[in-house]
Parts: C-alpha cells; structure tokens; sequence
C-alpha cells in the first residue's frame, strides 16, 4: 500500500509540476502576443523590411535638331507574388491555357506547358517574388497586364512591374566621345560627364521585404518618395554635318594610314560645335572613336599659328600686306646649330608679305617676328594674350588640353624661343583652341566661346538656355582684319592650299604640317598635317579644323592630307543646305564631288537638279517598296514611343511636352524606310 501511495504521490506531483509549465507558457505566450506583441512584430518588420533607393530615368542628350544622341530607353521586369490570393492553384488551373499561350505569344519564345509547369512548380513554395519576364519593353507590360489573374489589383492578382533603364546612342559611334559616359568602372566623360547633374534626376525611395535570402519583393500599400527624372540636354551637334565630317575622316585616315586623327565644325556666329570627330587606329585597322583628341591633345601648331604671328606684324604697324621681304635661297641660320628652312628648294627670293604667308614661307615670318619684337618680346606676346592663346577656352567637357605660351624669364626661354614661336614651335594648343582663333577671324574679329550644348530642357520646355557668347576684347582692327582675310583667301587661290580652289564653295584658311616633339629626345620622324579655316570665304558661316596625325603613306603635308577633308565637308555642308545659302548656288560649278540630298521621290529629285547647279540624289526609297504598318502611340510617354518607332527603324520629331496627343502619318498609315514621324505632345 506503501508503494502505491509514493508512486501516486510521485505522479500527481510530475502532473502538477507539467500543469503549472504548461500555465507558464500559456502565460508567456499570452504575454508576448498581448503585452510583447507589438514589439516583437515591430522588431522582426525591421529586420525583413529595408529601404531600397528608386533609381530615375536619366535624362536624354539631343542633337540641334531634337533627334537623340542618348537616350535612356525604359525596360521593364514582371515578377508574381503567388502566394497572393488570385494565384491559388485552382485558379492556375483554370486559367493555365489562357496564361501559358499568351505569354509565350507576348514573350515571342518558349512553349506553354513548359512555361506553366515552371509556374506550378514555385507556386508550391510558394514563391512570393517569381521572376515572370525580365526586359519588357512598354507594349509587353501591357499586354500581360490583360491576361487572367495578372489583370486583377496587385493584392489579388500579384502582379509586380518594376521599371529600370538602359542607356543606348541611337548614331551609334557618331560624336560617342563628346556624348560620353558616366559608368561606376569607367572614366567620366564628355557632355554625360559635364552635364551629370542635370541629367541624373533624383532618387525615389520605396520600401522593401526580405522573403528569404537572395529574394525580396516591394511591399504594397506603405509610402514611397518617387523618383524625379533628369533633365533632357540638347546639344549643338548637327547630325546630318556630324556624319559627314566623320565619313571624310574615316576615309582620308584610311588612305594616309594614319594613327588618329581629328576635326572640328563650329558655326561662325555663335560658336556652337555643329560637329566634332575624334579617330584612332585599332589594332584590326579599322578606325573607331577614341580619346577626344580636338580638346584634350595639345601641341605644336605649327605654321596654323602663323596667322596669330601675322596678326601681330600688321596689327602694331610693322608691316603691310604689300611690303616685300627678302627670304634668300631658303635657310636662315638661328644659331650655331639651328638652320630654318622654307618647303621650296633654292628659296622663294624675294616675296610679298602677304605671299609670303600664303606659300607659309618660315624663313618670312621668322625674320620679320625676329626685327620687330626681338627687343620687345612682351609686345608680341600681348597679342596672344588678347588672342586669348594662353588660357584655356573654359568648355563644360572636362579634359580640356592646357595651352603653352612662353615668356621671357621662363626656364626653357632661350634666344629661339621668339621666331620658333613665330612659326608654330615651342608653343602647344589643342586643335580646338586653334579653331577658336580663326572663328573668330571669321566672325569679324569677335572670338566666341566653343559651346557644345544649347539648352537645357524640361519635359520639351527650355528651362535654361546658352546663347553665344562673345569672349574678350575686339582681336583686331577692321584694317589688320581686312588684310588676314585676303590672305587666308590667298592661302587657297595661289598658296600652299592651290590643290583645294575651283570648287563648290570657296574656302579660306592655312596649312600646318608640324613635326612632333619626343620630349628631351627632340622631334620625332612623326607629323602631324592639319588645315583651319572657314567657308563660304566670302561670307563665313562655318569654321573648320582637320588634323591628322601621323600619315605614314605617300604624303604628310597638310594640304594634301588635312586639306581634302576639309573641302568634302564644306562641299556636302553646303549642297545640302540649299534653302539657308541659295544666294552661293548662283556662283557654283556642277560638281561630281558634292550632291544635294533631297528626301523625297527620285522624279522630284531631278526636277530639282533643273534648278541648282549640283547633283541632286533622293535620298529614301520610293513610298512603298518596303511598306510596315505604323503603331498607335496616343497616350504614349515619349521615351516609349520612343523605343516602339526606334525597334521599326523609325525617326520621331518631338513637340511639346507630356504624352503623345497626335502622331503624323498617323496609326495603321503604311511608311517607307527612313520616315520620320512627328510626334506632337500634351500634358
């Protein structure tokens, strides 16, 4: 009985021991969930929950005509929260053939037993964040939306859309240095780099929760600060002259075999860049844009300074365009070893101050820089002070080349300094600085600041804008001015330039054929040819500056390999430019060279060429060769009307700003290739 008593005993007291744990963790639970709850749950959201930074759509970069140099095109990625209430497997079932066939049919690939197998498979987890479609363009989002269950509000239907972008240069490699970049792992550069400000917008926040380890998904309904797209830069970039400066390059760095090259447009008025060409060699041959060479590369002129040295000599007084000058048999010993030499052998005698620049006689500048200013040398350096030679010329790009001007009491000042500074030597600009100087030239003495960008704009409005601007003081007289212009003619007429006269738009400018220094080891065998100057020469409208560096076949003079180029664009400038400078059509030649490029039919083409003196070529296909249905874009955001006409090859034309109110030709209308479409826009 004993026995029995202590062994009951022990159990009730096991039983009670149980009991009153049990109540313990009943109350602990209540405890936590009642009087802890909030905390806990508080704790544990912080713990799955973070903020995630929104990024914005970087603005785009325009040419002058609103077309787009980049442009950052809009992707799209679907993902599903099957584990909401409209993604129950019944309703997968029951919708399975609708889905399956309509996604393989919206996505262009895949099969859709396949597709609705993968589904049922991370519906079982079931997947909070299934990766539906990656890189959707704006049509898809659409449509998937319009399928069963995926139609439904995000809390039942679980249909997530997150947008990203893509930044594409719609010219491909046309101006792809001065447009530039702005990569994490890359240098920073051209407009995307000087212009990072306004282009990136600003970030958004939203709120995110952490599903499982490598998995996290929006979370609904909580507030987030939304993103503010960039701004939209429109440059000065003429893409019609771009793409010729950058075919002339090509070709003529082809032909010469040359290491890089480059060339300048710049309108005379206003300073705007219209075109800008940087080319180097890649180890296949082939030539592909690389360093910025027209703004970063500075050196030795050569004889293009010739014209800040002429400046000078007229200026103060010294000399006349018709004076005459003794130049010998063509060398002129500077020092114990150092001779100057003239191009010609046996010397030109005896010449004319203004034929001597045209032939770019050496020995001519040299004397004349050496009898006038030898005692005097800060004379004829406040000349390229005023000329604005010793300073950079404050363009937004970084990488701008820093320009060399000696003065007496620098360490390498010596008694060459002066008439080797006369003719392009011991001094350094870059090949945009260079330009700056015959602009300005060619716009009537008024040197005007390089600028590459127009305007800055909002939603199509210009919210701040670039005018030309006017750098320094008047850099001449009207007299001195008068005399350089007849002289930069003179270079072409019956100078070093002869081989580019007598065709469709008169130019003016100077040679430069420069031997490259090696540093302390002295000048290299390598050149560099280049040409600048300005067409129509009688009535400036656009400066130029070619510079080729390094030709390695036949010649390495600037009129034979820099020179060329020069006159191909301004003949292709000009033909194609017909309703802006009719009144120089008067004065041409038919030329084989140049050709007017008229969009429309061939039969209106030639009834044009009745009129002008050039050949006139049609330049799109006659209007149903290639026939495609034009898409319905009312409605639309520009950057996805955008990205719709750009997949059919097409080009829009954007006024206003907001969405797209009217299209032209309009929806369903069939266009030829090359068409351009007017996309008009409203708030």
């Amino acid at each position: 009985m004993s026995t029995k008593r202590t062994i009951s005993r022990k159990t009730n007291l096991v039983a009670f021991v149980l009991l009153v744990g049990a109540m313990a963790v009943v109350a602990r639970v209540v405890h936590i969930q009642v009087v802890e709850g909030e905390s806990w749950r508080e704790q544990a959201r912080k713990q799955s929950e973070f903020v995630q930074r929104i990024e914005p759509v970087r603005g785009n970069i325009l040419a002058s005509d609103g077309s787009f140099l980049a442009i950052s095109l809009p992707l799209y990625d679907a993902y599903w929260d099957l584990g909401c209430p409209g993604a129950h497997r019944d309703s997968l079932r029951k919708y399975a053939q609708a889905l399956g066939s309509g996604l393989v049919k919206i996505l262009g690939k895949g099969n859709a037993s396949e597709c609705m197998n993968r589904i049922y498979a991370a519906q079982r987890i079931p997947a909070r964040y299934y990766p539906l479609a990656l890189g959707l363009r704006h049509h898809q989002v659409e449509a998937i939306k319009a399928l069963p269950i995926l139609s439904l509000p995000p809390y039942k239907g679980g249909l997530i859309i997150e947008s990203r972008s893509t930044r594409e240069k719609p010219l491909g490699i046309l101006a792809a240095r001065t447009i530039g970049r702005v990569s994490a792992n890359e240098e920073r550069l051209g407009l995307e780099a000087a212009y990072d400000a306004e282009l990136k917008g600003k970030q958004g926040l939203r709120f995110m929760e952490k599903l499982s380890k490598n998995v996290v998904r929006p979370v609904f309904g909580e507030n987030a600060v939304e993103p503010e797209d960039g701004l939209d830069i429109k440059s000065s970039i003429d893409p019609e002259i771009q793409e010729v400066l950058e075919n002339e390059l090509n070709r003529q760095l082809i032909a010469s075999q040359a290491d890089h090259g480059t060339a300048v447009v710049m309108e005379v008025k206003t300073g705007y860049i219209r075109a800008i060409a940087n080319l180097k060699r890649g180890s296949d041959g082939q030539y592909y844009e690389g360093y910025n060479y027209a703004i970063g590369e500075s050196i030795e002129p050569g004889s293009t300074m010739k014209l800040a040295s002429m400046l000078a000599l007229l200026e103060d007084g010294y000399v006349h365009s018709d004076d005459t000058i003794q130049t010998g048999q063509g060398s002129l010993v500077l020092a114990p070893n150092v001779t100057l030499h003239d191009s010609k052998t046996g010397g030109y005698g005896m010449l004319s101050v203004a034929k001597a620049f045209s032939v770019s006689s050496n020995i001519a500048i040299a004397k004349m820089v050496l009898k006038h200013y030898k005692n005097q040398p800060e004379k004829f350096l406040e000349h390229y002070r005023r000329l604005g030679l010793d300073r950079a010329t404050g363009i937004e790009i970084p990488g701008e080349g820093m320009p060399l001007v000696k003065r007496p009491g620098d360490a390498t000042w010596s008694m060459l300094t002066m008439p080797m500074m006369a003719i392009g030597y011991e001094i350094r600009q870059t090949p945009l600085q260079i330009l700056t100087l015959f602009n300005g030239i060619a716009n009537g003495g008024n040197r005007m600041k390089p600028q590459f960008v127009e305007a800055i704009l909002e939603r199509g409005k210009a919210i701040k804008t670039f005018p030309p601007k006017v750098v320094g003081d008047k850099m001449c007289s009207d007299t001195t001015l008068a005399q350089l212009m007849a002289m930069l003619k003179g270079v072409v007429q019956n100078g070093t330039a002869d081989n580019l006269k007598g065709h469709v738009i008169p130019i003016a400018g100077k040679t430069g054929t420069v031997k490259i220094s090696g540093g302390k080891q002295g000048y290299t065998k390598t050149y560099q040819a280049s040409f600048c100057g300005f067409f129509p020469a009688d009535n400036p409208t656009y400066s130029c500056i070619v510079a080729v560096t390094n030709p390695t076949f036949e010649s390495y003079y600037g009129n034979r390999v820099a020179g060329p180029v020069f006159k191909k664009v301004a003949d292709q400038v000009y033909s194609n430019s017909y309703k802006i400078n009719r009144f120089h059509y008067t004065k041409m030649e038919r030329s084989a060279s140049a050709a007017m490029r008229y969009k429309g039919t061939a039969a209106e083409a030639k009834w044009l060429e009745k009129f002008l003196p050039v050949a006139v070529q049609s330049v799109p296909k006659t209007p149903g060769t290639d026939p495609k249905a034009m898409p319905n874009l009312q409605g639309w955001t520009v950057s996805d009307a955008v990205v719709a006409l750009a997949e059919r090859g097409i080009s829009p034309r954007i006024v206003g700003q907001g969405k797209v109110h009217r299209q032209t030709p309009a929806a369903g209308t069939h266009y030829p290739e090359n068409t351009l479409v007017l996309l008009e826009l409203a708030p």
